[in-house]
């Protein structure tokens, strides 16, 4: 006896279609950042229970995949010109399916917030304030270049800030905070680099489109992403951060190729690989750092879990941007 036929689009079943689409823009190399970073600030405020750090992770990947969903739905003007295969993605599944997914996604990490207390719910609060209206008006950070940037900065600081949390204090002035929130402030300037050409077409003021060129917007961002390491030797000088996260410098020479790769990019496309470099790098500087704080069997599985997630999302090509962009191809092709 057959079961029941799925409805299909095309000849894809819609269920496992939109769950596709929905898993693709929902960025999942990006869940990285938040996830780590909650365990980082776990691990600072001396917690050590795995399943603590499972629902930590599953509350962080949720939120980050419901604001990359969000962001691709508020960002359909920009991404006509800059990522236009999102548009088709957004337009297979419909807004309906969109908001019922933002729904379970949100509501999810929020059941999810209470078994890890009150301070964490407390702190997810704001980081599900922060991701809905990075993009969405009437307060859409994004579109103000300063507030766009500190709210991208939140990706990591609020995760580590709840992790702290877990054990029963918020410890707004500890300098690991600080330091990764600085971080990923100055990260956020290069995921506007590729988009540079697309957003001055659709009139977006970035931390990239306040420049009149695009390679001034390059040396902006080259000299900001400098400056975490500077901030990192005067927290350690001053007695702030052991003398240990001074071997995070090591990651110097790997920051100095990828800001020579931005300066040699002559398009979107080759700014998108230099991003791609710069993620790398980017969640390189946090799982090291979460390393040199725990320098433990368990971090070091946990390290190569992560990069081996975020190799196999770009080897399958699942994350919502494309490097290689095959449209800009095509239209230097045409006569």
């Amino acid at each position: 006896m057959q079961g029941p036929i799925l409805p299909v689009l095309g000849s894809v079943p819609i269920i496992p279609h939109t769950f596709s689409i929905l898993f693709r823009l929902s960025g999942p190399r990006t869940w990285v950042f938040p996830s780590f970073s909650f365990i980082l600030g776990y691990v600072v405020g001396g917690g050590g229970q795995l399943s603590q750090i499972g629902i930590g992770i599953a509350v962080a990947s949720l939120v980050t995949a419901a604001t990359n969903i969000v962001n691709a739905y508020a960002d359909r003007k920009e991404d006509a010109t800059n990522q236009p295969q999102r548009l088709f993605w957004l337009g297979q599944i419909g807004s309906r399916q969109i908001t019922a997914s933002l729904v379970v996604l949100y509501s999810g990490a929020a059941a999810l917030a209470i078994y890890l207390g009150p301070l964490f719910t407390l702190v997810l609060g704001f980081g599900i304030l922060n991701s809905i209206f990075y993009s969405l008006p009437p307060l859409r950070f994004k579109a103000k270049p300063f507030a766009s940037l500190a709210s991208f900065s939140g990706a990591l600081g609020l995760p580590f800030l709840a992790g702290l949390s877990i054990r029963g204090s918020l410890d707004f002035l500890n300098p690991m905070l600080w330091l990764l929130t600085w971080f990923m402030f100055t990260y956020g300037t290069v995921k506007n680099l590729p988009d540079y050409f697309g957003d001055m077409k659709a009139g977006i003021r970035t931390s990239a489109t306040i420049f009149k060129n695009v390679r001034k917007a390059v040396l902006f961002s080259a000299t900001l992403l400098s400056t975490p390491y500077i901030f990192l030797v005067g927290l350690v000088a001053l007695g702030f951060l052991g003398p240990i996260y001074i071997a995070d410098l090591a990651l110097v020479p790997l920051l100095i190729f990828i800001l020579s790769e931005m300066l040699r990019a002559k398009d979107s496309a080759g700014l998108e690989k230099a991003h791609t470099l710069g993620f790398f790098y980017a969640i390189s500087f946090l799982l090291f750092t979460l390393v040199l704080t725990s320098p433990t069997l368990q971090s070091l599985v946990m390290v190569l879990v992560a990069y081996f997630w975020a190799l196999i999302v770009a080897k399958i090509s699942v994350h919502s941007r494309v490097e290689y962009r095959d449209w800009e191809k095509q239209r230097r092709k045409k006569p």
